[in-house]
């Protein structure tokens, strides 16, 4: 016979967490969320006062993608002048647009970038004067971070007691003149001002679209549209200057080979002219074969300097064909705002006091007066 207790149902056990009794908690407590609140804001604007405010300028670009193939009209040009295309021909790209960002985050990228003139507005004042000297001398800091970096700057002060000669000519400037720099062997001031520069650009590349998206982010508005757009120029004259060296060389050559052909032709055509002027009307059979020598030996110079002629416009065709085409899609313009905004400092803050005051009313209260009555 079955137990009849083998049937008893299992007892159901109640949620222990009583959400009433909660919100209640919560809304007798109303007065210290708000304070909490309140106190949590006023820091957020606090600090909203007291940081510098930054500004960013965004700009997209579309590089061409070089395929180095549509080609076919300058073949057939060549071809007509009788001319081999294959010696004026390119290899591959090797400055793929996914390679951007690293030419812009590198140092002689980031160096040319040192002279950029820069135009800053101080205590009503306008001050003209170099990227590099802005960057070395004109930024501002939080006063915690002033703070912080006394017993740093007083460490510097000592060890620049003990400076080279090189660092005390770079101190002995003028205001706004950028020191001598080898990109290969900086200063420590050098490297500083290089590694603050980096942090303020970053430049990225959309892997399907191949578009560049640079971003320079400064405490002057006008100087980040300033230098994005100085960092645009150059890197289109970098690109250029890659594109277009092995073509830019092979017009230097040719432009070389022509000028010596026509220097021989123009001396070969001025010395038949003299001695036809001079032995013109004569019967004289020795005067008439060296005649046709020296009009067979004009002609050759002049077949010479005909196919350097032609070789040298398809290699001006050839520099025109390989410098490429940076669309600016995007340009840098000054922006309006900067960050950090106070009202969403405020916002944050707020939230967060309202996070932490319900923290504190429903829990770490009650917890630290249970441990004060264990001890």
């Amino acid at each position: 016979m079955i137990e009849d207790n083998e049937y008893n149902e299992i007892p159901y056990k109640k949620s222990s967490v009583d959400i009433k009794a909660l919100v209640l908690k919560v809304l007798k407590k109303w007065k210290t969320i708000l304070l909490w609140m309140v106190v949590a804001g006023a820091i957020g604007v606090f600090i909203g006062f007291c940081t510098p405010k930054v500004y960013s300028v965004s700009s997209k670009l579309s590089p061409e993608l070089m395929s180095r193939v549509n080609s076919s009209s300058l073949s057939s040009l060549a071809s007509l002048a009788g001319v081999s295309m294959s010696s004026l021909s390119g290899n591959s790209d090797a400055i793929r647009p996914d390679l951007y960002p690293e030419i812009i985050s590198s140092v002689p990228f980031i160096v040319d970038l040192f002279e950029v003139p820069v135009q800053i507005v101080e205590k009503k004042d306008t001050v003209r004067t170099s990227y590099y000297d802005y960057i070395e001398n004109h930024q501002k800091r939080a006063w915690w971070s002033v703070v912080l970096g006394v017993p740093f700057d007083v460490l510097n002060w000592v060890k620049g007691l003990f400076s080279s000669e090189e660092e005390e000519e770079e101190e002995n400037l003028e205001d706004g003149a950028v020191p001598p720099v080898d990109s290969f062997h900086l200063t420590k001031k050098q490297d500083g001002v290089v590694r603050a520069i980096q942090k303020k650009i970053s430049a990225t590349v959309d892997r399907k679209t191949y578009m560049l998206t640079i971003v320079v982010e400064d405490q002057d508005k006008v100087v980040a549209a300033d230098v994005s757009r100085q960092i645009i120029d150059n890197l289109k004259r970098y690109i250029t200057s890659y594109r277009t060296e092995k073509a830019r060389r092979d017009l230097e050559y040719y432009e070389g080979l022509y000028n010596d052909a026509k220097a021989d032709y123009m001396a070969a055509q001025k010395e038949y002219a003299w001695y036809f002027d001079a032995n013109h009307g004569t019967v004289s059979r020795v005067s008439q074969v060296k005649l046709l020598q020296l009009q067979n030996e004009m002609n050759l110079k002049y077949s010479v300097y005909s196919t350097a002629s032609q070789q040298l416009e398809l290699a001006k065709a050839k520099v025109q064909q390989e410098t490429p085409v940076v669309a600016t899609l995007q340009p840098p313009t000054v922006p309006l705002k900067g960050r950090p905004s106070k009202f969403r400092l405020l916002i944050t803050y707020s939230f967060f006091g309202f996070f932490l005051s319900l923290v504190w009313v429903l829990w770490l209260k009650d917890a630290l007066s249970d441990l004060k009555k264990k001890a």
